[in-house]
């Protein structure tokens, strides 16, 4: 155990760092850069990309890789049906996929052991990788809901299993039409204080409304808190001091705007009173009684109508957000970061915050054409990064993004019906401080701002979640998936025979297709000689110790 923790600690705590090209504080400007990661991506086109860049594409767009191993015509999500039909038909083959069966909040089945069965089994990756991106964004967490004797189901299960449906049915849809169904979802609502957010007393005298909810949407749903330019910077006032996005004022004014709503039920209750039993399967419904149907000043000086009723308002205070400046860098750089990389260039951020402003129909929010925006951009096409941009480009894999790639590209079999697969790999992920379904807080499991440790000016969420601990987790998730026989008693049978045979061709595979050409010649050197070592006396050892070493390296657990 020892052994294998040094081992993690030094290949896992370098992994920032190791990168090729200049140091961060050495790369070109950002209109530099642009200009050269055009010119270097500009030799293979979308329609007929190499298989590298069918790695990453797949790498960025999926939660994971996975061979055709024969099969044709390869399927949907396969590197080689990718470099058969190209990267824009990839996608449009994506997005017409519907998605797969719900979230199910009353069976037996954890919510985690779900989500991990269908990352690893679903054809819909997209749907599902561009969903959980927006899970992190406009956070719900099973912690935060309390159970209920007044329901007769398990009221954080369902209540999740619901906004996690919602989340899936809108991944590629309208940006304002998923806010609304976000803030009228029941789940939201508990957990954020929606719900019964009254603006009257029992003695119907006027109170201010709870500012939960109004907070954290303009906080961490929409704007953020400074001002921003469209390219995603802090746009500066005449001093070259930041701007707030949004006042405590403003809050207040959307509290009052958005109070009034309760659990669905068949009437609405008395002014100062509260529907008590709650509803996890249905939106909330609006009850004028306990709305504040004065005029509220929003943000650049829109009023709402006086006299308008709880439904009219949260139309007018949506309508107002939706429109603000902020929410295309604010939202589109947050999904390039999910996606793609941690640090995307201002230039990236721009382009793609212009097609969240307009798809190019007048269409504003429409994310399907953001996500496109993103898996087609130059700065994340190409069998690797630009040279200008290599250095802190990509980001380190979640802990549920290592399990599910980890998994994926050994294809393994799956019993999911005599065992729960699933619940391991949820497990697994959680003891790396990623518990699907529970964030710890609305601010997730990591911010997106959060440092890169040692390297000034770069963020790096998810290192926010990685320390000793942790990168023993991942060692020892790793050791115990390929040496123990706890996955095998967890219905996952893994063919190790579907890999080369000899030291040399199984690093050239591994260099190939799970580090897609980017594996150095040193860590091709320790491989060969730690399978050269007399202890790995037998083919499956030699096998074993090669996917342990590599899948701890650097250049697998940062994601470029």
């Amino acid at each position: 155990m020892l052994r294998r923790t040094a081992l993690a600690l030094v290949l896992c705590a370098t992994s920032c760092t190791q990168a090729e090209g200049p140091s961060a504080t050495e790369s070109p400007p950002p209109e530099q850069q642009e200009v050269l990661g055009r010119a270097e991506q500009a030799a293979e086109s979308l329609e007929t990309p190499g298989e590298a860049n069918s790695i990453r594409f797949l790498e960025q767009s999926s939660f994971g890789p996975k061979l055709a191993r024969g099969v044709a015509p390869a399927p949907v999500g396969t590197v080689e049906r990718v470099m058969s039909v190209g990267i824009t038909q990839s996608l449009t083959d994506q997005f017409a996929l519907q998605p797969a069966t719900p979230y199910d909040g009353e069976s037996a089945q954890d919510l985690g052991s779900q989500f991990f069965q269908r990352a690893v089994t679903g054809e819909d990756q997209l749907r599902q990788r561009v969903a959980f991106a927006l899970s992190q964004i406009l956070v719900v967490s099973q912690n935060g809901i309390p159970e209920s004797t007044k329901t007769p189901y398990a009221d954080s299960k369902v209540a999740l299993a619901g906004y996690m449906n919602l989340l899936s049915q809108h991944a590629f849809g309208d940006f304002r039409t998923l806010l609304e169904a976000v803030t009228k979802d029941p789940a939201m609502g508990r957990y954020l204080d929606m719900a019964n957010n009254r603006a009257f007393d029992k003695n119907g005298n006027p109170i201010d409304p709870n500012e939960n909810y109004a907070r954290e949407m303009l906080q961490l749903f929409t704007l953020g808190t400074d001002k921003l330019n469209n390219d995603g910077t802090p746009l500066l006032d005449a001093s070259g001091n930041r701007q707030r996005a949004y006042s405590e004022e403003q809050v207040k004014a959307f509290a009052h705007a958005l109070s009034g709503w309760t659990w669905n039920a068949t009437g609405c209750p008395a002014k100062g009173a509260a529907n008590n039993t709650p509803d996890y399967k249905n939106p909330l419904m609006p009850c004028d009684n306990n709305h504040d149907t004065s005029s509220q000043t929003l943000l650049r000086g829109v009023t709402t109508t006086a006299g308008g009723n709880s439904t009219t308002h949260l139309t007018q205070a949506l309508n107002n957000v939706f429109n603000d400046a902020n929410v295309p860098p604010f939202i589109s750089k947050q999904l390039i970061q999910h996606l793609v990389t941690s640090n995307p260039t201002p230039n990236y951020v721009r382009r793609v915050a212009n097609v969240f402003k307009n798809d190019g129909t007048g269409t504003r929010g429409n994310l399907q054409a953001v996500v496109r925006a993103i898996l087609e951009d130059t700065e994340a096409r190409g069998a690797q990064p630009a040279v200008a941009l290599r250095p802190g480009y990509g980001h380190l894999r979640s802990p549920a993004l290592f399990v599910t790639n980890v998994v994926r590209w050994l294809d393994p079999t799956l019993d999911t019906a005599t065992k729960d697969p699933g619940l391991k790999l949820s497990n697994w992920s959680k003891s790396m401080n990623q518990w699907v379904s529970r964030p710890p807080s609305v601010f997730s499991f990591y911010p997106p701002n959060a440092p890169l440790p040692g390297a000034d000016g770069l963020v790096g969420p998810e290192f926010a979640i990685l320390d000793t601990a942790t990168i023993t987790a991942r060692a020892n998730f790793l050791h115990e998936f390929l040496y123990a026989n706890t996955a095998a008693n967890a219905g996952i049978t893994v063919d190790y025979d579907l890999l080369p045979s000899t030291n040399p061709e199984l690093v050239a595979y591994l260099g190939r297709y799970w580090l897609h050409g980017t594996m150095a010649p040193e860590l091709e050197q320790k491989l060969l000689t730690s399978m050269g070592d007399s202890r790995a006396n037998t083919l499956i050892r030699k096998k074993k110790l090669a996917l342990y070493l590599t899948l701890l390296s650097p250049s697998f657990q940062i994601q470029r």
